[in-house]
């Protein structure tokens, strides 16, 4: 093949679509994610190849059209596509987390952090969301009445000292403008290692 000639994999997303997508991802950081769900399926339709315009795309109809199987679909879809991107790994959390399916959404982020460690929007998606903490007595099993109980206590006691905003779904791993490109690595508890 000569160097001119492309393969179907080195295709490029026409200009004007990668401008609408642009002007999409601006309207979706406002808030309007009406205005940019119709940006989104503009640049979608202009490149249906293109992994992200897929990923947010699939992402808005789930947020504005409530359409869970097509919106899941496409975000699927470009994970295939693309491989394991932190920024398509956070709208399949966001749709997911939209639909109620926390669990599925706290995958989706895991599988992004074990991809891109030092990625800042999941790393703030984590934080927002938070992790399973270890059982407050060890020696019991999860499920038991003592340890529940003192797991709800401890929960309480650290939402009353570090309180942790309710993020939206829409806002998941958004961060505000001026922010680091990356945060630093999280240090090791010591004793663990």
């Amino acid at each position: 093949m000569t160097d001119g000639a492309r393969t179907g994999r080195e295709r490029v997303a026409p200009p004007e679509a990668t401008a609408t997508f642009e002007e999409g991802l601006a309207r979706y950081r406002e808030g309007d994610a009406a205005a940019a769900h119709a940006l989104f399926e503009r640049s979608h339709r202009r490149a249906p190849f293109e992994a992200r315009f897929m990923s947010w795309y699939g992402l808005t109809l789930v947020l504005v059209e409530r359409n869970s199987n097509l919106g899941i679909l496409y975000c699927d879809q470009a994970l295939r596509v693309a491989g394991p991107e932190p920024e398509l790994l956070l709208n399949q959390a966001r749709a997911h987390l939209a639909l109620g399916q926390r669990d599925r959404a706290v995958r989706s982020i895991a599988r992004g952090l074990a991809a891109a460690p030092l990625d800042p929007s999941l790393q703030s998606a984590q934080a927002c969301m938070g992790w399973r903490r270890r059982p407050v007595l060890p020696f019991l099993g999860r499920g038991n009445v003592v340890n529940r109980w003192l797991g709800r206590l401890r929960h309480r006691w650290a939402r009353k000292l570090h309180p942790v905003p309710e993020v939206p779904p829409m806002m998941l791993g958004l961060l505000p403008p001026g922010a680091p490109a990356a945060l630093p690595a999280p240090a090791e508890p010591p004793g663990e290692g």
